[in-house]
């Protein structure tokens, strides 16, 4: 068995009402990822999971979600059997127990920053105290990763040729996972579905394409403790 890789996102609601993304402030209702073995550009396993105490808990809170449109689409498919409603402890061992069964050697998030504080501060929410809560692996940004191939001329101009730069006093090309994927895929109609597991299908798709550039790569956000 080759080393696998976990890719996972999460989508979250607000705990107070701000404006803007603020640290600490983010409770994650969905929580999907995808293992993947980057040496044969794989998927090994996916999973889709709905945080009970968050999504049915916080009703008021998941109307400050960014994509609270989608809620709707969330009964439907857990009605269906699409997605399974757990408690957050219990997603957090599954998560756990795939990585250790499955070889994972490391977690990656696309703004991995994001996610991995969701989730510490969804742990305090709920019980009190704080905790890393993912398993003891290191922790990998896609963001980073893709920077063997986005820091390229190549993607500078595609950026610009598309009005995909930042509004920085010196404008960037854009880092989302949406536009990247854009770019290696070609497809500029596509839409970045905001689910956490539809949004891990196109993550591993950037991770895939950084590992196949075989150049040296920043990826390690957070290492091992």
């Amino acid at each position: 068995m080759k080393n696998r890789i976990m890719v996972l996102d999460s989508e979250t609601c607000n705990i107070l009402p701000l404006d803007k993304v603020t640290p600490g402030n983010n409770l994650p209702y969905d929580v999907g990822y995808t293992i993947i073995e980057p040496a044969t550009d794989s998927t090994v396993l996916t999973r889709d999971f709905v945080v009970n105490e968050i999504f049915y808990g916080e009703q008021e809170r998941m109307r400050s979600a960014y994509y609270a449109d989608k809620l709707p689409q969330y009964f439907d498919e857990i009605e269906a059997g699409i997605r399974t409603p757990e408690n957050f402890l219990a997603i957090m061992m599954t998560i756990a127990e795939d990585c250790k069964r499955e070889n994972v050697v490391a977690i990656c998030m696309h703004n991995a920053r994001f996610d991995v504080d969701a989730l510490n501060t969804c742990f305090e929410f709920l019980y009190g105290f704080k905790c890393r809560v993912l398993p003891n692996l290191e922790i990998w940004d896609s963001m980073k990763m893709a920077k063997t191939f986005t820091s390229s001329s190549r993607y500078r101009k595609y950026c610009e040729s598309h009005g995909y730069m930042t509004k920085h006093k010196t404008p960037r090309p854009r880092m989302t996972a949406e536009i990247i994927y854009r770019y290696i895929s070609k497809d500029e109609e596509f839409v970045e579905r905001h689910t956490a597991l539809a949004d891990t299908e196109i993550e591993k798709e950037i991770v895939f394409k950084a590992f196949r550039t075989h150049r040296k790569m920043e990826r390690i956000l957070y290492p091992k403790y």
